[in-house]
């Protein structure tokens, strides 16, 4: 029989502000919304101390943040929210940090696939087609286009797990089909330019 793990709630403002400075510094710059998913809807932060304490670490300028046209904010890290996190990241519990990190970069990772990344399940006469398109974030067409044939939805919404649980592994497989040989990049240079895709 597993026994449940408590929760763990941080209440000090201190605490709260460097937790916030922590997930920037090791996630990079992230929007008010998604710091509040990966610390309040995880229970480690209350909503009303949370909206705090980012108030207070925006005006203080320890953190610098650019209004978005949609309300939201990007929250960016400084040379002071940096100092915080290394100077007092201690002072919080090892599983709260890691967690809130970890949550932070799946959320960051599902936001960047969402722009780059469109699939749909497109119902035909007979059976669907799992529908993939690549966006060219630059502008123009989309950079790749793939059309999957399943004849039924359950095959469908298959291949759509599949591929959401490595949808680079579905880019790389492709384009290294047609690309093989032709490369002169290092095989380091094109993971690196494909996990900053």
């Amino acid at each position: 029989m597993s026994v449940p793990v408590p929760k763990l709630t941080l209440y000090e403002e201190k605490d709260i502000e460097v937790l916030i400075c922590y997930i920037l510094r090791k996630v990079g710059q992230m929007t008010k919304e998604e710091l509040m998913c990966c610390t309040v809807d995880y229970d480690f932060v209350l909503y009303f101390d949370f909206c705090l304490c980012f108030d207070d670490l925006k005006e203080r300028g320890i953190v610098e943040t650019e209004k978005l046209p949609d309300g939201d904010y990007m929250v960016k890290p400084t040379a002071k929210s940096n100092y915080l996190a290394l100077e007092l990241a201690n002072s919080i519990p090892l599983t709260i940090r890691e967690d809130a990190v970890y949550y932070a970069k799946k959320l960051t990772a599902a936001v960047k696939m969402e722009k780059a990344i469109k699939f749909e399940i497109i119902p035909l006469p007979k059976g669907y087609h799992f529908h993939v398109r690549f966006i060219n974030e630059l502008g123009g067409d989309d950079f790749m286009e793939l059309k999957l044939f399943a004849p039924t939805l359950n095959a469908a919404e298959e291949m759509e797990r599949k591929f959401i649980n490595n949808p680079i592994g579905t880019y790389r497989s492709v384009i290294n089909t047609f690309i093989d040989g032709y490369l002169t990049a290092s095989q380091q240079e094109i993971q690196k330019a494909m996990e900053e895709a």
